[in-house]
């Protein structure tokens, strides 16, 4: 990522900033999972402020024919987090009056109306998400370096932490929040929870990663810690991982790699424990005061069909979206407990080079993707081979989505483009794309044999 490349991309923010601005009805199409709800929210709130009437749509996917119903919208059109693999179709369906800005794999070549990150040297998959780049382009517009803290929750939303922190385009944007002293960033335990749950929960709960005989019993959690001489309650109140000193902290980072080494988890897995936890000190404590927290209550929103109920919360409501959405993801974590018990219980299927497992209509297609990447850290599959999950969605489409590591794409492993070249393949209105480490496509329920048969030689000839 060098300087040259980034000065590029900032001057076609601008110059898409300036285009925006140019209009009055606008339309700001955002994709429906946290990074999609963050960007959205960050471009309507620099319009807002701007002055500009502004409508929005969260949707699941840009497919072809979803295209059409965006019309009537407005005049000019913003798509925010997706639109890479149709500018073409955009183009044709609204001619000059739109922008794309997008960090997934692109399909087409740089384009005046068209920001994407992988056009100037930049990896979307870890070092931009869309709303880094949606950030990018609002600073453009106005003034809106708050909005910079959304920009932090869209990019841990997207698992562009995974390394154990941010980096590139995202590190940049964080070390602005950071200097506006609007997030706070340190290393720490990155379990999910520190802010809301019992400490107890906090360890029971655990599935990034896996802790052996803990996770999943609330028992063990609190032997374990007992027995290290950890309080549990002060004034007949659960303590948070938060209450603790910051020598207690550091002792239970330590008895966890100590007891972790001691059943032979693997050291990958132990790493995933330790690495830069972002807190947002603009919210009160609970779970928006986590950019984790913030994200997947973010997706527990987007991913059941409540997208205006995450925007409003994006945008700053407290109070009745607020409480529906912490309703939400209650939901939420039943469903991913549910599914993921359902794939353990029955088993993946396996071909030469992924795993696969057909959930028909047993599991919500927007969550099939998340359950699928979690497998990883259940122990239900190895990590040498990507995981394909399949689910039936409302239009009768199945939606395809496949998860792999950063080592298998570190191979040579693009399941963008492996999923792409697929459905090229088979045709019949099939549309895939994504990033190399997490894809996506919609294909016919009749073609599923075929589109597997034809993915795994794609996977074969980029893995050998």
């Amino acid at each position: 990522m060098s300087l040259q490349n980034i000065k590029a991309l900032n001057e076609r923010a601008k110059k898409l900033a300036e285009r925006i601005l140019a209009e009055q009805d606008i339309a700001v199409i955002h994709h429906y999972d946290a990074d999609g709800l963050a960007s959205g929210a960050i471009m309507v709130k620099a319009l807002q402020r701007a002055g500009k009437s502004v409508k929005f749509l969260g949707i699941k996917q840009l497919y072809t024919d979803t295209i059409e119903e965006i019309r009537a919208l407005g005049d000019f059109f913003v798509f925010v987090d997706f639109g890479s693999s149709h500018i073409k179709e955009l183009s044709e369906a609204f001619s000059d009056n739109f922008v794309v800005i997008d960090h997934h794999q692109p399909k087409y070549n740089d384009a005046y109306n068209f920001l994407n990150c992988w056009h100037f040297g930049i990896d979307g998959s870890k070092e931009a998400s869309g709303s880094t780049l949606a950030y990018i382009v609002a600073k453009h517009i106005g003034d809106n370096t708050d909005l910079s803290s959304l920009a932090i929750v869209g990019s841990v939303g997207d698992i562009q932490d995974s390394s154990g922190k941010l980096i590139g385009l995202n590190r940049n944007v964080l070390k602005e929040a950071i200097a506006n002293r609007i997030v706070l960033a340190k290393r720490d335990l990155r379990l999910y929870g520190r802010f809301t749950r019992p400490i107890v929960q906090f360890l029971a709960y655990s599935t990034d990663p896996i802790i052996p005989f803990l996770t999943g019993s609330e028992e063990n959690s609190m032997r374990f810690l007992l027995d290290r001489g950890f309080e549990l309650k002060r004034d007949e109140r659960w303590l948070s991982y938060e209450d603790l000193t910051y020598g207690e902290k550091q002792k239970l980072a330590t008895e966890l790699i100590i007891y972790m080494s001691s059943l032979g988890v693997p050291e990958w897995k132990i790493a995933r424990l330790i690495g830069e936890t972002y807190t947002l000190l603009k919210e009160p404590r609970g779970p928006l005061r986590d950019a984790k927290e913030y994200a997947t209550l973010l997706n527990a929103c987007g991913r059941n069909d409540a997208c205006e109920i995450g925007f409003a919360v994006c945008l700053g409501n407290r109070d009745e979206a607020y409480a529906k959405a912490l309703s939400l993801l209650a939901e939420h974590r039943k469903k991913l407990r549910e599914g993921i018990q359902l794939m353990i219980e029955e088993g993946v299927e396996e071909r030469k080079n992924f795993y696969y497992f057909n959930a028909g209509s047993r599991i919500k297609d927007s969550l099939i993707g998340v359950i699928a990447g979690m497998l990883y850290s259940s122990n239900a599959i190895s990590q040498e081979k990507p995981i394909v999950a399949l689910a039936k969605q409302d239009d009768g489409f199945i939606k395809v989505s496949a998860r792999a590591t950063q080592e298998l794409v570190t191979k040579g492993l693009n399941l963008a483009k492996a999923l792409r070249e697929s459905c090229a393949k088979i045709g019949n209105s099939a549309e895939g794309g994504g990033h190399n480490i997490a894809a996506g496509a919609r294909i016919k329920e009749k073609s599923i044999e075929e589109f597997l048969n034809i993915l795994d030689k794609k996977i074969e000839e980029q893995l050998h």
